[in-house]
């Protein structure tokens, strides 16, 4: 008898019990959800981190587009961009720099993600070339 309670005992001591597999499925589940989680929040993130990459080179294009052509006049100007881009806007000012031919250019590129409304700005300062304040000036004599 008494090494039929032994095995008994033993057979009892290398199952689970009920709750311990409960636990161990609580565990697990609580496990999951912390991956899908994270594996969510980076989707977001990388997400993030596209949309404002590619806000930063349209804003540093539309600003060497304005360098390029180099007609600058205090105003602003404002516009969509196409194609891929089409849900991203942009606003372009030139300012008085307080100096002689010295003009503040602002850049800002605006998109939508989700619900919240998102933009970038670039700032440069960009000053008249020669050929551009010799024309103003013979215009204004």
């Amino acid at each position: 008898m008494n090494l039929h309670g032994q095995d008994a005992r033993a057979t009892t001591s290398r199952a689970f019990s009920l709750l311990e597999t409960l636990v161990a499925v609580a565990i697990f589940a609580i496990a999951i959800v912390a991956i899908i989680e994270g594996i969510a929040a980076n989707s977001r993130t990388q997400a993030w981190i596209e949309s404002e990459s590619r806000a930063v080179m349209l804003a540093q294009n539309t600003m060497e587009e304005i360098e390029y052509v180099g007609d600058l006049r205090v105003g602003s100007d404002s516009g969509n961009y196409e194609g891929d881009d089409s849900r991203y806007g942009w606003t372009s000012e030139v300012l008085d720099g307080g100096q002689d031919g010295l003009y503040e250019v602002r850049v800002t590129v605006n998109w939508s993600e989700g619900e919240a409304q998102r933009d970038f700005r670039l700032v440069t300062y960009l000053r008249k070339t020669d050929s551009e304040t010799s024309t103003t000036l013979q215009q204004t004599q």
